[in-house]
Parts: C-alpha cells; sequence; structure tokens
C-alpha cells in the first residue's frame, strides 16, 4: 500500500516521519509484525534476538547440532540453514521467546541459559544475538526443514554468521561441560 501524501515528501523532512510515526503507532507491538515490516525497522534499529542452541552428542562420532532451513521465499537467508531462534518483541522476556519457539522445535524448551552474546551487523540491520543453550521437553521435530548435523560438517547452504560466529560460541561451552560432565562420571 502506497500512501500518496507520504510518497511525496522527503524522507528526511520532519512531516516525512511524523507520517511514518503515526502508522507506526497504530501497529500491536505485542502481534507479529510480519517480515517486510520487521526488516524495515531492523535497518533503523538495533535488534535482540534469543539463539536457540541444542546440541548432543551420539556414542560414536561429533557433537550434533539442531538447524532449521528458512523457506525458499524468505527475505532473508532464503533456503538457508541456521540455529533455531527469534527475534524479541516489545516486552518480552527470554521465557517468552522460548516459548514461542516451541513451533520451531514442536516441543517445548525446558530450560535456557544465557552463554554468550554477539553483535552482528547484517544486510537488514545490525542484530544483537543473545545464544543460549537449551534443552527440550522431549525431541525436536525432523522433517525436511529441521535436522541434526555434525559440528563437523555443517550444511554449505548455511547462514554464515551462525556457522562462523553464533554456534561456535555456543559449541564451547556446550563442549566444555560435556568433556567435563564425562570426566567427572
Amino acid at each position: 500500500m502506497n500512501n500518496p501524501i507520504l510518497s511525496n515528501l522527503d524522507p528526511n523532512s520532519s512531516e516525512f516521519k511524523e507520517g511514518v510515526a503515526s502508522q507506526l503507532n497504530r501497529i500491536d507491538p505485542t502481534k507479529p509484525a510480519g517480515t517486510k515490516l520487521c526488516d524495515a525497522i531492523m535497518r533503523l534499529w538495533p535488534t535482540p534476538a534469543f539463539e536457540a542452541m541444542l546440541f548432543r552428542h551420539p556414542q560414536q562420532g561429533a557433537s550434533e547440532i539442531y538447524l532449521r532451513r528458512r523457506a525458499l521465499d524468505d527475505t532473508a537467508y532464503p533456503g538457508q540453514w541456521h540455529a533455531p531462534g527469534a527475534l524479541f518483541r516489545h516486552g518480552e522476556k527470554p521465557r517468552d521467546v522460548a516459548n514461542r519457539l516451541k513451533g520451531e522445535f514442536g516441543v517445548p524448551i525446558e530450560k535456557f541459559e544465557l552463554v554468550g552474546y554477539e553483535i552482528t551487523n547484517e544486510e537488514r540491520g545490525t542484530v544483537h544475538s543473545l545464544i543460549y543453550l537449551i534443552q527440550l521437553v522431549g525431541d525436536a521435530r525432523i522433517d525436511d526443514r529441521h535436522a541434526w548435523f555434525s559440528t563437523n560438517n555443517l550444511p554449505q547452504a548455511m547462514v554464515d554468521l551462525h556457522r562462523d560466529r553464533i554456534i561456535p560460541v555456543a559449541a564451547q561451552v556446550y563442549w566444555q561441560r560435556f568433556v567435563n560432565a564425562r570426566r567427572d562420571h
């Protein structure tokens, strides 16, 4: 929807910004904003994200991480694998976001612990990634968009900042705890 009044104004003018602000004030901040609006706001304002890191260690082989593949028509990282997560909405606490992530995993997040923090500058804006190790109530869903991958063999089509920055932070904490737990037994 194009607003003919706003489209004729200089985007840097106070009149234009007041018009946009007036429209934004009509939006309920507790409801999903939608991808296009979210991306537009992210360009202007840093956004906090809950990065949910789920690991397991099979009897044989390397640790594995649970990943999700984005839809092919997604505006950010289409078709790429990433660790599940969600942006915080107005007024949400970490437990609120963890509860929303049940849709990603197919079962609720039982426990979560903040283990790291990364600030990343993406094409769509600045993200303050709060990195959590999580535990689920039951087993995570497995389908064509949700799967386990060896931490030594992550998929080629993967969000770079997850592969290069987010996952390594969580994997280091997980591995230290896993090794220490095995040593204590």
